[in-house]
């Protein structure tokens, strides 16, 4: 076994909720869905990219700091962050200090310079969610022009690095519920302490490090759960590619930068199955006063783009709403 894939063994008990709820979607083939306006949808469709803004600007930036206390807590408890330590420092004396700082000198990079996209696991067919859409998402996402881009889930669980950007499905969880989800952590690697000590403390410092910046970054309040959140989150500080352009965009009188996920395979790469037309499965129109104007619009789009069959890609929710 080559020492890449050592390492690739080993990430996975870094992060133990992320692999289990990765490998969950390739196996029950769930769908991803984009809630956003119309307007948006048609941009979204002719430049074929998805806008990633930074963390500062998400609805809720208290969220961030929610993963943040989650996780200090966690590392601040005798019985769980303390664990933690132990095995570090039998790895290599000193090792949990270095994790530490090295955490410690990350802030900006999660605080300032971490960019994200949102998608929706989608699909409940005891809800009729595949047909009507989410009622919680049309009520918090799209205005009064609601659209769901419904997405097939092959380039999310992608195992290809090619971006440098990753997929990570929002933990939703308080701080005593996530010390479990860390506890989870220590025991798995406690397991594999030999491999860790072979990988080396390089190895087990930057693990660590992105482990509990995706942490930080992908850990909710337990009562937005019903969102099913899930995240590909890119920060340029810590692994940066020329392959997500940014632009100064103004976003509601507040200009920013904003980073542009292009809907682009890279086969050189193994990362496949992310143009437009191999990754849309349809095209939700929520509740809206406007719907054939922007049935007619989306399909013309669609066709532009180069998507067969875009008459059939596109539909209409009749989901009640009231605004």
């Amino acid at each position: 076994m080559s020492e890449s894939d050592i390492e690739k063994q080993l990430f996975q008990v870094f992060m133990p909720h992320a692999f289990k709820r990765i490998s969950e979607i390739r196996e029950n083939g769930a769908k991803f869905a984009h809630y956003t306006s119309a307007y948006a949808a048609t941009q979204i469709i002719e430049k074929q990219t998805v806008w990633m803004r930074n963390a500062l600007v998400m609805n809720d930036f208290s969220e961030i700091q929610h993963g943040q206390n989650c996780l200090k807590q966690s590392w601040d408890d005798e019985k769980v962050g303390g664990r933690l330590k132990a095995l570090l420092n039998q790895i290599q004396p000193g090792l949990a200090d270095m994790v530490s700082q090295d955490f410690d000198r990350r802030l900006y990079d999660r605080r300032f310079q971490s960019y994200l996209t949102s998608f929706s696991e989608h699909g409940d067919a005891t809800l009729d969610e595949d047909r009507y859409g989410r009622l919680s998402m049309w009520r918090a996402y799209g205005g009064d022009t609601n659209v769901a881009f419904v997405f097939n889930n092959r380039p999310f669980v992608s195992e290809s690095d090619a971006l440098s950007a990753f997929t990570s499905p929002v933990l939703y969880c308080d701080a005593e519920r996530f010390k479990l989800h860390f506890l989870q952590m220590v025991i798995g690697l406690e397991a594999k302490i030999e491999p860790l000590q072979t990988a080396g403390a390089e190895f087990v410092v930057r693990a660590l490090t992105w482990a509990f910046h995706f942490a930080v970054l992908s850990t909710k309040h337990p009562g937005f759960a019903e969102e099913k959140e899930w995240r590909v989150i890119y920060s340029p500080t810590m692994l940066k590619t020329d392959r997500i352009p940014f632009d100064i965009e103004t976003v509601g009188g507040v200009p920013q930068r904003v980073h542009k996920l292009r809907m682009m395979n890279y086969p050189d790469d193994g990362f496949t199955g992310a143009t437009l037309p191999e990754l849309l499965e349809e095209i939700i129109i929520g509740p809206t006063q406007s719907t054939w104007t922007i049935y007619d619009a989306l399909v013309a789009k669609l066709e532009e783009a180069g998507v067969k069959d875009a008459e059939s890609k596109v539909r209409v929710s009749d989901i009640p709403l009231r605004r």
